[in-house]
């Protein structure tokens, strides 16, 4: 049963990638066969199922995403409309291009060029129909040798007809390397230009010429003077051909030149109209800018205005202009969101590789930007359905390229972040997991550099807190001045303000917890396309977790997780119980559904298996890059260097090793000229108060932030290194990524540690010194001794006897990923 349903479903899903091309094949020819071959479409798509992978694929599609949030507001505008019933009829107009998700995710990529041929195979059919009119050879409806398309057919036929124009001269030049070919297309073209010009639709007249141009510079696009040179000798040519021999070009132009004369003394002509619903409609935006008259109210606000400026000329519900009827109805908010449609789809044919439909992904744009300034073409019909077909067409993204080699979806928050611990974590272990063979497919939030060796890919967070989060680190990369960045802050980030104050009130969790959700989403699109052997999710943030575990139920695939520092506390815990509670059902949630959790600690394990009885553990010291170290030789300089690398904050601070420091050069003031604390990265309030109470200034060097390199570099250079850990219950769960450098530089650590005796035995055995952290004595002495053997005989640089690397961690890291677990512990 379950391999028949998956068999119905697959062939649904083969029969929709064909339906479109006849879809498109019926676009120019009937509208009740479109409706159907629609619904047939979206009736097959529901059979498909897939739904979280199609939902996926629309998110992440950021076309389909413009559409779906420029329809959001339409629903939106629904709030403060007076008339909601005709509201409604506005979104049923609407509802053609809210089937685009559908057609993008029922859409073949491979079938691109299939699906654009039926349209011309269709608009050709519509062609031949005029011209046999044309020639008298039919006669139906109104249509004659001097009207030869129904009704007002024209004002869709010949906006698609110049576009076709377009796509068949492209094929012509690009596509087609047969000669016959190439000349069937170009008789084809000529066909269809001298069509244009015997039918009615002076919009697709225009737009014609724009295309043609568009057309001529991307011919010339390596010559400029070529290309204007040529775009201003053919279009005039072409528009003085036009006018002298098609009677009916002659008689449109002459018209319309005559209307906008005659406008003041009379408006109630074709284009006397559409100027008079420009204007109105115009003077309805200046007095609702903001968030316009609601979806719906264009009519009544309408008339209103209209009785006012205009009593002699007709009301409508459609200015005939898709910007206008935007703005009145929703503002500038509505009118940025139809803009934004476009813009994206410049950006994404500038940005993705596709040689093929590249200057058609441009055309697509341009063209409905220019039409819909003489139409609403957004809810007419035909248009309707021609900007959903081909916006899902043209913009679906590629399949992306099966692996060669074993594949791991991997998931964390931050990578590629310079001076991120939790960001080097997982990008020290890319390469290495590269070299065996394994190749690393990343899905992070948007604050990290974009990887450039390795598959990247991301996911924004929605709840308002990652929002800020997010926004804030883009304006960060992009504006460098102080005031700049707080001006664009402020701007785009107050609107948002009560939204966060409420989420914060309500849950007051990590900016990024919203990341989880667009992210499984993503991931389970990764899933099914790249089909990869292991999830893994690790950084420091709790988001990932939550995002695999929903990739795990909605896969199946191993999973392990791995947390930087422990999830819960089980003292000192200074958060709200809410939080508490959440993050120990996620805890306990990780150790019923992954097949590993990996701890960097022994005691964090520990303390988690304490907790939730059953686990499937393992603790893996993620170690240090042991190429980046050797390069630098330690000399002893004239003072002996104590540094210290890393943020300082809270209980994290320097104030009990001055303190011990102020008593050593108190009771040997002859040390005090020989000793110098050199601070890389931040300093804390508390430091520096401490700091200039002992009067130490003369001993400290504040070096701010430094890059990675140079920072091991300076380790391997300093007479002794310091380690600080916070005065809380949580310093016993860690152990700072920075030790695992600290122990291949081969120079002394002195240790000011609190309740760590997993890190206390680290260090000792390695050689180095360990003392309390909120014992100044102990510490006082340790500087002391350290002094005394400078002085005696230096610190030469030794090797450690036990030293952690990437390497070793990324190992040991495959070999569990492919053990069956049966024992509890690993």
């Amino acid at each position: 049963m379950n391999a028949r349903l998956h068999s119905i479903r697959e062939g649904a899903g083969r029969a929709n990638s064909w339906l479109l091309g006849l879809l498109a094949f019926v676009l120019p020819l009937s509208t009740s066969a479109v409706s159907a071959v629609a619904l047939l479409v979206l009736l097959l798509w529901l059979i498909e199922g897939n739904y979280i992978e199609k939902c996926a694929e629309a998110l992440f599609t950021p076309v389909a995403v413009v559409v779906l949030g420029y329809l959001a507001l339409l629903c939106l505008g629904l709030f403060w409309t007076a008339h909601p019933i005709n509201g409604f009829a506005v979104l049923q107009d609407h509802w053609k291009i809210a089937l685009l998700p559908v057609f993008l995710t029922a859409a073949r990529f491979e079938q691109r060029s299939f699906y654009l041929g039926c349209f011309l195979f269709g608009m050709s059919m519509a062609m031949l129909i005029t011209y046999l009119a044309w020639f008298d050879l039919v006669q139906y409806s109104d249509v004659h040798p001097g009207h030869i398309t129904p009704k007002t057919f024209h004002v869709v036929y010949n906006p698609l007809l110049a576009f076709a124009i377009y796509l068949t001269l492209h094929k012509a030049i690009w596509e087609e390397r047969k000669s016959q070919v190439q000349a069937a297309l170009f008789l084809l073209a000529g066909l269809m230009v001298l069509n244009m010009f015997i039918t009615e639709g002076r919009t697709g007249q225009a737009v014609f010429f724009v295309l043609i141009s568009l057309l001529l510079f991307q011919i010339f696009r390596k010559n400029r003077f070529w290309a204007v040179l040529s775009v201003c000798l053919l279009l005039p040519t072409g528009g003085a051909v036009g006018y002298l021999a098609s009677p009916v070009f002659q008689q449109r132009v002459d018209l319309a030149l005559k209307e906008i004369s005659g406008f003041q003394q009379n408006p109630n002509t074709s284009v006397g109209l559409r100027l008079q619903f420009c204007q109105n409609s115009l003077a309805l935006f200046q007095q609702h800018p903001c968030i316009g008259v609601g979806t719906g109210d264009f009519k009544a606000a309408y008339a209103k205005i209209n009785r006012k400026r205009s009593p002699r000329s007709l009301a409508t519900d459609n200015p005939h202009n898709q910007y206008l009827l935007t703005a009145v109805m929703l503002g500038l908010p509505g009118l940025f969101a139809l803009l934004l449609i476009f813009m994206v789809m410049f950006i994404q044919a500038r940005t993705e590789e596709d040689n093929n439909l590249k200057r058609v992904r441009i055309a697509f744009p341009l063209f409905f930007l220019l039409i819909m300034l003489a139409e609403s073409y957004l809810k007419v019909y035909q248009t309707a359905f021609f900007f959903a077909l081909f916006a899902a067409v043209l913009y679906k993204k590629q399949p992306l390229p099966q692996s060669e080699n074993r594949c791991w979806l991997i998931l964390s928050y931050r990578a590629n972040i310079l001076g991120s611990a939790c960001s080097q974590h997982i990008d020290d272990r890319l390469p290495h997991l590269q070299a065996q063979e394994i190749e690393p497919v990343l899905l992070t939030g948007p604050v990290g550099e974009q990887a450039k060796i390795f598959r990247h890919f991301r996911a924004l967070s929605i709840a308002p807190s990652g929002i800020r989060f997010e926004l804030r680190h883009f304006l960060r990369r992009h504006l460098h001045k102080r005031w700049q960045f707080k001006t664009a802050e402020t701007l785009i980030l107050l609107p948002l303000l009560p939204f966060y104050l409420l989420e914060k009130i309500i849950v007051n969790l990590e900016s990024e917890w919203s990341w989880c959700l667009l992210a499984s989403l993503r991931g389970l699109l990764l899933c099914r396309q790249l089909k990869p052997e292991l999830i893994y999710s690790t950084g420091g943030s709790a988001s990932a977790h939550v995002a695999a575990l929903l990739i795990k139920a909605g896969t199946g695939i191993r999973w392990i997780a791995e947390t930087q520092d422990p999830l819960v506390h089980d003292q000192d815990w200074r958060r709200s119980r809410l939080v508490l509670l959440l993050y120990k059902t996620l805890e306990q949630r990780i150790c019923r559904q992954a097949d590993l959790f990996v701890f960097l600690v022994g005691a964090a394990m520990e303390h988690c298996r304490q907790r939730t009885k059953s686990c499937q553990t393992a603790v893996v010291y993620p170690g240090a890059e042991q190429s980046w170290f050797g390069q630098v030789q330690y000399s002893k300089g004239d003072r002996c260097r104590f540094a210290h690398f890393g943020s300082l904050a809270g209980t994290r601070n320097l104030a009990v090793f001055f303190q011990a420091l102020e008593q050593v050069v108190s009771r040997r003031p002859e040390l005090h000229g020989l000793v110098l604390v050199d601070v890389y990265g931040s300093f804390d309030s508390l430091s520096e108060r401490e700091m200039k109470r002992l009067r130490l200034q003369d001993l400290v060097v504040l070096h701010g932030p430094v890059a990675r390199q140079e920072a091991i570099a300076t380790m391997q250079q300093a007479d002794c290194l310091l380690l600080i850990q916070n005065i809380i219950y949580f310093s016993c769960e860690t152990i700072p990524s920075k030790v695992y450098e600290y122990l291949l530089t081969g120079r002394p650590i002195l240790g000011l540690l609190h309740h760590n005796q997993e890190l206390e035995a680290m260090l000792t055995e390695n050689g180095h010194c360990t003392v309390p952290a909120d014992d100044v004595q102990a510490t006082a002495a340790a500087i002391e001794e350290i002094l005394s053997n400078w002085l005696e005989t230096g610190l030469p640089t030794r090797s450690a006897a036990k030293a952690w690397t990437v390497t070793e961690a990324v190992q040991k890291l495959i070999s569990l990923a492919e053990i069956e677990f049966d024992d509890k512990k690993v």
